[in-house]
């Protein structure tokens, strides 16, 4: 298990708020569940997720629905309560493998490296760049 800041120290990691759908599920065979949530800050080695209930620290989790599809294995940091009275917790997550999971860009530049520029655009993003190029070598084919 990796150590998240169980001891005071410089932050690993810029926290960017973002509010990414995921959905948290026990690995602990003693607590069973499996609840949708989302991210309100996220940083290459976790993030703090709203939830429904307080969480133990030290429980290990996996973090399913990642942006990309993909899951991730972490344990719970910490469970604090949003606010007095509130019926959300803020709980913190430290990912097994640190990695730009939330497919952001641009990113801090204390991300660099977790974050490799991605070569792979989904369809409704077009470069405009390419656009030309392909016209330019079909007037000069013709």
């Amino acid at each position: 298990m990796r150590n998240c800041q169980r001891t005071p120290q410089r932050r690993r990691g810029t926290r960017v708020r973002a509010q990414i759908p995921v959905r948290l599920t026990s690995l602990d065979p003693a607590t069973k569940f499996s609840e949708n949530c989302h991210t309100l800050v996220v940083n290459p080695q976790g993030c703090g997720v709203r939830f429904s209930h307080p969480l133990e620290p030290g429980m290990q989790v996996r973090v399913d629905d990642l942006p990309g599809g993909g899951s991730a294995t972490a344990h719970v940091a910490s469970s604090i309560p949003l606010q007095p009275l509130s019926k959300y917790w803020l709980i913190g997550i430290c990912l097994e493998q640190p990695a730009n999971w939330w497919y952001l860009a641009p990113t801090p530049q204390d991300w660099d490296q977790y974050s490799p520029v991605s070569r792979f655009l989904p369809a409704s993003v077009r470069n405009p760049c390419e656009e030309i190029f392909t016209a330019r070598s079909s007037v000069r084919s013709k």
